[in-house]
Formats: structure tokens, sequence, C-alpha cells
């Protein structure tokens, strides 16, 4: 049996979890292509005018992936802490899909409310799991396979490797599933970015990237955004890189708390990367459309002009040029080496 996993949104928080979950109980794993623009196109297309760009995107990614599997996994996200929710989109994206999508596989779409209960991933991950396994030692090994490759691929972005490269090495422990072969013969025939992390020293600039994950490690939706800032020779620190304790002592700066997890996350790194005065500049980059990312940006832009921080604020949808993103890249960090040489 296949199982199809869009790769898009929360693929970029959980997906070597998802994959080491199913893999586990015998599925096959396939994931979506890279996003394109005829991934981008088909998701325009198919889904509602009023939602953000992320999700333009997934319902590309979910055509992609069809005709080819016989499931397709959708969870329902609803919150990832006590005291905070996720985007109501989020709530209601199998319900959009199936309104929106004709001849869908049957959806795999458990309800993640950590508000509830004791245990709530072992809980989700047993209610998933019955339905592959009559096995309970089976879905026990299978969850336990999954957290132990959560923790391991959380690990690697703390140590500052880019998510899809945590991720492709987290499947390095076992066989790389179906769908990550064409990024694992890309990415080894390429550069190692990894190794320019340390060496981005000529120019000596530190930015600060904050963003969704979802946006921000898109290639396509971002432009490659981290690849450009390192080419210019920029060290970029960004949420991942910082443990979920310190994005959440940082948050509660704020004083009211942010409801909304990913918001409140990216909050926490900008005001823990301003409080330790680690970085000489922010980029901000939002989804058009998203009402959290416009406040949030306010929030940050609020707090940066009482230190004197310069941020530059990039507001992505599917008509963005990748001519305009890169002219406002180079100046923003023209204007900062202007600043730090100013300072000497």
């Amino acid at each position: 049996m296949k199982i199809g996993i869009p790769r898009a949104l929360m693929y970029h928080y959980y997906y070597p979890a998802w994959q080491a979950f199913f893999r586990e109980l015998g599925l096959t794993v396939l994931l979506s292509p890279v996003t394109n623009k005829g991934i981008l196109d088909q998701g325009v297309k198919a889904a509602v005018d009023d939602i953000c760009l992320p999700f333009k995107v997934y319902y590309g990614h979910v055509l992609s992936l069809r005709d080819k599997v016989d499931y397709l996994f959708v969870p329902r996200f609803i919150s990832l802490g006590k005291y905070n929710f996720i985007c109501p989109k989020f709530m209601g994206l199998p319900d959009m899909l199936r309104a929106n999508i004709e001849g869908l596989p049957e959806l795999i779409d458990p309800v993640i409310d950590l508000r509830r209960g004791i245990f709530p991933w072992r809980q989700v991950a047993y209610k998933i799991g019955r339905k592959f396994s009559k096995n309970i030692w089976e879905i026990e090994k299978a969850y336990r396979r999954a957290r132990d490759s959560y923790r391991h691929f959380l690990q690697l972005q703390r140590e500052g490797y880019e998510t899809e490269e945590a991720m492709l090495l987290t499947s390095r422990r076992g066989k790389i599933p179906v769908g990550d072969r064409e990024f694992a013969a890309g990415r080894e025939s390429g550069s190692d970015s990894h190794k320019g992390r340390a060496g981005d020293k000529a120019r000596g600039i530190k930015l600060g990237l904050v963003g969704h994950s979802y946006l921000l490690n898109d290639a396509y939706l971002s432009m490659r955004i981290v690849e450009r800032l390192r080419k210019m020779e920029a060290r970029v620190f960004t949420v991942e890189m910082l443990a979920e304790e310190v994005l959440e002592k940082a948050a509660r700066r704020q004083g009211k708390p942010a409801f909304w997890y990913f918001n409140r996350q990216i909050m926490g790194a900008a005001y823990h990367l301003f409080q330790e005065k680690e970085i000489d500049g922010l980029v901000q980059v939002t989804a058009f459309g998203c009402g959290p990312d416009s406040l949030v940006r306010e929030l940050i832009d609020i707090r940066g002009k009482r230190i004197g921080m310069p941020i530059l604020n990039i507001n992505l949808d599917e008509h963005s040029g990748e001519a305009g993103i890169l002219t406002r890249l180079e100046a923003f960090v023209d204007l900062i080496e202007r600043r730090r040489r100013k300072c000497r």
C-alpha cells in the first residue's frame, strides 16, 4: 500500500516522524515532487481565492499525488500546545480538499490537538496505526521509531543543518523512501551548504531570518532566500536553530501571549536575537493574506525600531518576482555593511 505525503505545510516540521511511522507499519511512503511552477499553477487553480500562498501550493502537491497512492495523509491540526492554536485553515484543510478536489484517494486525517489527554502524540499514533495493523506492539514500535526520528531531526536543526539536510540525514538512518531519492541525488551532486555555514566570515554580517518553515524551506516559494543570503557571505540564524524553551521564554517578553503557535515561535526567535544582540539585521518573510503574520510582523517591527535594528520585510504571494526579491536582499546587505563601517 502507498501513502502520499504532500511536500508542503506541516511536511517541513514533521516529515521525519511520519516517514518513520508509516514505513515501520509496512507502507510505502510517496512524496510529491519539489515545488515547481506546474505544481503552484495547479494549486492556484484548484484552491479558493482567499487562502494564502502555502495553502495554494499544498493543493498542487495533493493533485500531483492524487492518482499515485492509496491514501493521502492530511492531519487536521488544531493545537500544538496547551495554550495556543494553529491557523484555522489547518483545522479545515481535509474538508477544503474534499470540497475542492474530485477523485481523491482516502484521506487519513487524524485530529492533532495537544491540549487534550495524556501522551497525545501516542494516542494519535495508535488511532492511525489501528487502520494498518491489529498488533498493538507493532504500532508501539512504529510510534517509538517516529519519536526517535523526530528527536534526531530536531537535534540536527539545532546544530545548524537546513531542514532538508536534516531530513535527509535522518532518513539515512534507514532506507531513503520513494520521493526522497530525487532530492538525495541533487544534494549529493551539488555543493554542501553545511560547509558554507561556518565559512561565511568574509563580510561577517549576521542576519536573523524569521518566517514559517513551510515558506522559508520551500526553495521555489522563498526563491532560495537562505542560499542567496549565504552567497552574499552573510551568516544566517533561523527559528529552527533555537530550542523550544528559548523561543517560549523570549516570546513572553511581549507581555500578552500570542495565540498562534508558529507565530509565537517566530516572535520568540526575533525577540531572542534582538535581546542577545546576535545579529546585525533581521529579514522577515511572510505570506500575503495571512492575518497572524501581519500582526506579528508589526510587533517585531515596533520592537526592532526601539533598538535601531534594520529590518527587511518580504511579503510573498504567487505573483512575487525573483528579480525584485534579489534586489531588495542585496540592497539590505549593502545597507548593513555601510552601517558597520560607520560604527567602526
